[in-house]
């Protein structure tokens, strides 16, 4: 909403913060809202913090989701191995940005972390390498785009109990349940009865939702989204 984007920035703003692609819907933002933000950030000379560890997970297009680096000066972009690589186990990630402020940034960071690990630094050097990287991000949008049928499928075949909107990236979704109970209650009830885990909406300010994963094997898909279907009818 460019509209109260606009209206919101004031000049006692200082950072925007934007999720591209998106967590926890899955949206890739068009260069026309891109540029808005980019307005918007100049107007009033804020920085804008561009979490972009979602980039290489897209599920409807080859070509990766844009990102803010190089649209304006005073940008910083996050990145991970945790989501386009799948990598998690190594904790490692990176931040891109003008010099001057990336080495404040890194002070800090040996200030309170000292540093990564080395086995996780040589790890991270070789999955990013030019051979490795493709074949990283193939075989997470193969798993992003084997399941996403499998979720697609069940969704649908729930009698208007869900609503929600397909992601174009990642490999969560953020779906709308029609049952009168909170999402974090929801999601103990899950964890507690059905031994399935989801995000509840109340992390993102939107209670009556849940973030759902669907990056796994469909054996293992059906299963657990068998047991979410079996609780929230025991609810109904």
């Amino acid at each position: 909403d460019v509209d109260a984007l606009n209206a919101g920035v004031t000049d006692k703003t200082k950072i925007i913060a934007v999720v591209n692609p998106n967590n926890p819907t899955g949206y890739i933002m068009t260069e026309e809202e891109m540029d808005a933000i980019v307005g918007a950030a100049d107007r009033v000379g804020a920085w804008i913090l561009a979490d972009e560890v979602y980039r290489g997970a897209e599920r409807i297009q080859e070509k990766e989701a844009a990102s803010f680096i190089g649209r304006y000066e005073k940008v910083l972009a996050v990145g991970s191995m945790s989501k386009g690589y799948a990598l998690p186990g190594l904790r490692l990630g990176w931040i891109v940005g003008p010099p001057d402020t990336v080495e404040n940034i890194w002070r800090r960071h040996e200030y309170t972390t000292i540093t990564a690990s080395k086995l996780s630094n040589f790890l991270a050097a070789y999955a990013l390498s030019p051979n490795v990287r493709p074949r990283l991000i193939r075989r997470t949008r193969e798993y992003i785009r084997n399941g996403f049928p499998v979720l697609e499928s069940w969704l649908s075949g729930q009698d208007g109990l869900f609503s929600w909107t397909p992601p174009q990236a990642s490999a969560v979704t953020f779906v709308r349940y029609h049952l009168d109970v909170n999402s974090t209650d929801l999601m103990e009830v899950l964890c507690r009865e059905a031994r399935v885990f989801v995000g509840a909406g109340d992390s993102f300010g939107m209670d009556y939702h849940f973030r759902i994963a669907f990056g796994q094997e469909r054996s293992v898909l059906e299963e657990a989204f068998s047991r979410i279907e079996n609780t929230l009818k025991s609810l109904a």
